[in-house]
This record gives C-alpha cells, sequence and structure tokens, in this order.
C-alpha cells in the first residue's frame, strides 16, 4: 500500500498567503460656507478642513469590520457661535450614490448613521447639531459614514471615491477616499478539506491518482510544490532504501519534484477555478513489499 498525504499551507491559517499593499496618506481639503441668510448668523462663514480617516485597507480572508470615517475640523478659531446653524452636508461626487470603484470593480456597503449625523441616504449625509457646534468651536469631528459589506471578494488593487462636504452655500470641496484590497486566496472548502490522505493502493501494476484543487484568487497566484522525499515514496519501516518514485502533473503541467517547483497563473477574473492534479506511479515487480509514503505541500501566494 502507498500513501500520498498533500498539504495545502497557508501561513497563519490554512493557506499561505504573502500580501503586500501600499497604504496611502490623506490629503486635507478645504470647506468654505455661510449660514443660510448670508450676512445674518453666519456673515463670513467658516472653513473646514477633511480627510479619509480610517478604513485605508481591506483583506478579504479577514473578518475584521472595516468602517470608512472621515474627520472634519475648522481651520481657524474664533468662529462665530451663530456659524452652528450653517448646515454641513456630505454627498457623493458623482450627483447619484456613493462609489469606491477600481476600474470596472466596486466594492459593496451600507451607510452608517451616527449620532453625529442627523440624516442619512443614499442622496448624502447632514451633520447633526451637535457635529456643528463642536466644529464651530475648533474640535475634529470624526464620523462613520459607511463600512464595507462582510464576506465580500474583490479583486486586489485600489479603490477609490471622492465625497463632497459643504458648509452652508459654500462652493463644495472634494474629499477622497481610498482603499487597497489586498491579495488573498480563498479556497472552496465544499469541494474537500485542506489536507487530503490519497491512496495509491496496491503498485505492482502501477496507479494514478486524481484530484482537483478548487480555489478563487483576486490577484495573480504563485503555487510553490514540495515534495518531502523529493518525488519518491518512502518504506514506511526500511526507510529511504527502500522507495517508489512517482511522477505529478498539475494543471496539464509535469512538475519535477527533485526540488522545489513554482507555477505562477496571472489574475483571470473572480470566478473559482477548478485545476487538476495526476499523480502516477509506473508498474514495478522488483519492489519490497510494505507501506510507502510522501507528504506534497502546495503553497498558494496571491501577489
Amino acid at each position: 500500500m502507498s500513501d500520498c498525504w498533500i498539504g495545502r499551507l497557508v501561513r497563519g491559517a490554512a493557506l499561505a498567503l504573502l500580501i503586500w499593499s501600499g497604504v496611502l496618506g490623506n490629503a486635507a481639503v478645504l470647506a468654505q460656507g455661510q449660514g443660510q441668510g448670508g450676512g445674518g448668523a453666519c456673515p463670513e462663514g467658516y472653513r473646514i478642513t477633511g480627510r479619509q480617516a480610517s478604513g485605508q485597507s481591506y483583506d478579504p480572508n479577514q473578518a475584521n469590520r472595516t468602517v470608512l470615517q472621515i474627520t472634519l475640523q475648522a481651520a481657524a478659531s474664533a468662529i462665530p457661535q451663530g456659524c452652528t446653524s450653517a448646515p454641513v452636508t456630505i454627498t457623493p461626487q458623482s450627483g447619484a450614490a456613493f462609489v469606491f470603484a477600481n476600474g470596472s470593480y466596486q466594492l459593496g456597503f451600507v451607510q452608517l448613521n451616527s449620532n453625529l449625523v442627523s440624516k442619512a441616504n443614499v442622496t448624502g449625509f447632514e451633520l447633526s447639531g451637535n457635529a456643528r457646534s463642536r466644529l464651530v468651536r475648533g474640535e475634529a469631528v470624526t464620523i462613520d459614514l459607511f463600512e464595507l459589506s462582510a464576506g465580500q471578494f474583490p479583486a486586489a488593487g485600489e479603490y477609490r471615491g471622492t465625497v463632497l462636504v459643504q458648509v452652508g452655500n459654500g462652493l463644495p470641496q472634494a474629499v477622497l477616499f481610498a482603499i487597497t484590497v489586498r491579495p488573498a486566496i480563498k479556497f472552496l472548502a465544499e469541494h474537500g478539506a485542506m489536507t487530503s490522505d490519497l491512496s495509491f493502493g496496491e503498485v505492482s501494476a502501477g496507479s494514478v491518482i486524481r484530484t482537483a484543487v478548487y480555489y478563487q484568487s483576486n490577484a495573480a497566484a504563485n503555487i510553490t510544490i514540495q515534495s518531502q522525499n523529493r518525488g519518491r515514496l518512502v518504506h514506511t519501516v526500511q526507510g529511504p532504501l527502500r522507495s517508489i518514485p512517482y511522477r505529478l502533473t498539475y494543471d496539464g503541467v509535469a512538475v519535477n519534484l527533485s526540488s522545489s517547483a513554482q507555477i505562477n497563473r496571472p489574475f483571470r477574473g473572480l470566478l473559482a477555478v477548478r485545476e487538476e492534479m495526476v499523480l502516477e506511479v509506473a508498474p514495478g515487480t522488483d519492489r519490497f513489499a510494505g507501506d510507502y509514503r510522501d507528504v506534497l505541500s502546495l503553497i498558494y501566494t496571491a501577489y
């Protein structure tokens, strides 16, 4: 009896993912406006700065909440108290709905209605009286605007969306949100476990095993294949002195198991991928009786 144990390794979980991503700096913008009524309660208006405060990255393999926040603050001190009457709104630059996009790909999200917002809908946010009072007092006000939908598996890359901040009747100013989605691989558990015990059975007449890996990748992927015994099934009692060579074909490509092998896959979209492995032992009659074994490891890395 000859067995080949196959494990698909992941650093930190069950599969190996090496993730590199950039985090963008946040540029401040200015918005200036007047309270409704022009020269009444807030005759000179006031300026505020705005920047993205959180949510700069999203990891599809993590279950943590990802909240997009904005921080607003008055650019000057000694703002007239009457300026609390000037409405402060946050609206989508597109004019229709908030969007965070990377080419044809978009992030799923929900709008949040925090206690610093008096109104939140698809067309925008209106800050509450408490938030406006804090701005006039010179405080920095950080507001939860969006939460990225949990469980989504978007393509890796930078997603951008711009909101417009407007004080009273002043000119709206743009605040850019940038979210880096990290490269990730997701294995489809419904198609099998992360480890498998595969048996060649009796191999005197030769034997073939066919199995498959099902996964999704949101970026290009590298597959590292390593055989513990360098492509040989080793006798479980006699050790390396008694061994049987075997061959591996991965998705139609012959793999040299005498050393670590590398296979690269370009990004092919977000649909599930099926890749077949064929393991083969040639016929032979001069083999020592007993059980033979090898450990074959496959490490998948999105990049």
